[in-house]
């Protein structure tokens, strides 16, 4: 495809080159007052206020690349919803791309309980070993709407597309029992595995056919994948080979966990793309889950969004957030986003654990609970910590008998052996527990956060002490939170020391032989 100009080269001149946009833009030079003042949301209107509207206004701007720094709790999955579907009814092809298939059927939902925009063509591609995985899915996942593209779109076929269409939906099935019912496949006759084995041989071929169908007659307003399958699907050879050369907007979610060198590819794919990148620098960047060993992070690996944010494009900011109890902003606001942020949310809104519990602090949900116990390092070099896993199951046991329902409160671990540790109790009483590493993207009622060591030092602290981790693990909570740690280490680490002042000048410090207070 030929563009006008090549967008793509404009991009990388303005994050790599020495090439500005002509005049740098900021927030304020978009006026909220030109973009739509509400959608529609799953039978609720909802008002957008002036930051969402600005993202909006300067993401129907036509600009080559724009960076929406996008806070945690902010609804910047219903934004970027709104916005996909606003480009959309503009006869704009948009791709919409995350690192993980959960942001992307997040993303998906998002777009498909629009109430104002359920006719467009939505379609989400999701890997079959994704799936065989139990990863979410969607009401149009590719295979899905494969499997009614003939019901539904029949009458616009030539006879040999719907017999093409047949064909796969015939071999779908087949594969399909094999995928997601492997037990079934255990006694099967030779004759039987002989036709599972030419299914999943022709699975491929048939797919391809079919999406060739699918293309002509239900033409997708907007797709959505993963990051990996959009440059796999789209490399020679790919399921998505030349029939997306169309993309004339692509939307990268969580994007702080983009790669650097995707950031490069998606531009080199897709050179007639505009591009959107929607994240919060202040989380965790791409690479957290390597070692740090690794020669990614030993080469100091950025992040997308990092990388675009470092040079003078346009950006835009959403800055209230909706998420928690608005006081339990404040200690965030203070440690990471420099008092930018803002609440959305009335305090009558996130009063389960106000109302439940003789909090320290009445008008502040949140208690740092002072655990001196000794940590033990793992054979895997991870840490444990048995009198503070001991303490977290007091406070689990004491708001379920307060009758806070166990669905409402999830245990969050910064070491991977904690979170062993608490694994069987956990599961044995239906609590959510995550690893700080695993839980981005999430958002709990109660949340109960471990760090474990009682032996860090400003040297072997890193991990810890890590600023983008640390806001990750006390942004998860709706109504509330407990962090349990010894205080006494943690002050000798710098953001941790900078918390263990706030909490003390908040008065919501407590031992653990005072925490039973807090349930009478």
């Amino acid at each position: 495809m030929r563009c006008p100009a090549n967008t793509a080269n404009t991009i990388l001149d303005w994050v790599y080159g020495a090439a500005c946009p002509p005049r740098t833009l900021a927030i304020e030079d978009a006026d909220p007052t030109d973009s739509p003042s509400s959608v529609r949301f799953r039978g609720s209107r909802l008002h957008l206020r002036d930051d969402q509207r600005r993202a909006i206004n300067m993401g129907l701007a036509g600009l080559p690349l724009l960076a929406i720094r996008a806070a945690y709790g902010s609804g910047k999955t219903v934004i970027g919803a709104f916005f996909a579907a606003l480009l959309a009814e503009r006869q704009s092809f948009g791709i919409v791309t995350a690192t993980t298939n959960v942001a992307c059927a997040q993303f998906t939902e998002s777009i498909l309980r629009l109430d104002d925009y359920s006719h467009l063509a939505v379609l989400r591609f999701v890997a079959d070993s994704a799936l065989a995985d139990g990863v979410p899915t969607t009401p149009v996942d590719l295979h899905t709407v494969l499997k009614t593209l003939t019901d539904l779109y029949g009458d616009r076929m030539e006879e040999r597309e719907r017999e093409r269409c047949q064909h796969y939906i015939e071999r779908r099935r087949l594969l399909e029992t094999l995928l997601f019912h492997p037990d079934a496949c255990l006694h099967l006759s030779d004759e039987d595995r002989e036709e599972y084995r030419i299914a999943e041989r022709e699975n491929s071929d048939a797919t391809e056919e079919a999406v060739k169908v699918m293309m002509r007659v239900r033409f997708p307003s907007i797709i959505c994948m993963t990051t990996a399958s959009l440059l796999n699907s789209t490399a020679e050879g790919g399921l998505f080979d030349e029939l997306l050369t169309g993309c004339t907007v692509l939307i990268v979610d969580e994007a702080s966990q983009v790669p650097e060198p995707a950031f490069v590819a998606i531009a080199a794919r897709f050179p007639c793309a505009r591009q959107i990148y929607i994240g919060d620098p202040h989380q965790l960047e791409p690479h957290v889950r390597c070692s740090r060993s690794s020669r990614a992070a030993q080469l100091g690996a950025r992040g997308a969004m990092d990388v675009i944010l470092r040079s003078r494009i346009p950006t835009a900011a959403l800055t209230t957030t909706f998420r928690a109890h608005p006081s339990l902003n404040a200690l965030p606001n203070y440690l990471f986003y420099n008092g930018t942020l803002t609440s959305g949310t009335r305090a009558s809104e996130r009063c389960l654990m106000t109302r439940t519990l003789r909090l320290p602090n009445p008008d502040l949900p949140l208690v740092f609970v002072n655990v001196p116990g000794r940590s033990q390092v793992s054979l895997s070099g991870s840490h444990r910590n048995e009198d503070e896993a001991e303490c977290c199951r007091e406070i689990v046991r004491q708001l379920v008998a307060l009758t806070v329902p166990p669905r409402s409160i999830a245990i969050v671990t910064f070491y991977k052996a904690q979170q062993q540790l608490l694994f069987d109790y956990a599961t044995q009483h239906g609590i959510a527990l995550h690893t700080v590493d695993s839980v981005q993207g999430r958002e709990m009622d109660i949340v109960i956060v471990l760090t474990s060591r009682t032996d860090v030092s400003l040297t072997s602290g890193d991990f810890l002490d890590d600023p983008r981790r640390m806001n990750v693990a006390l942004t998860r909570c709706r109504h509330g939170q407990f962090i349990l740690g010894y205080a006494r280490t943690l002050r000798t680490l710098c953001t941790w020391g900078r918390l263990i002042q706030w909490v003390e000048n908040a008065r919501t410090i407590v031992s653990t032989a005072s925490l039973p207070d807090l349930f009478d």
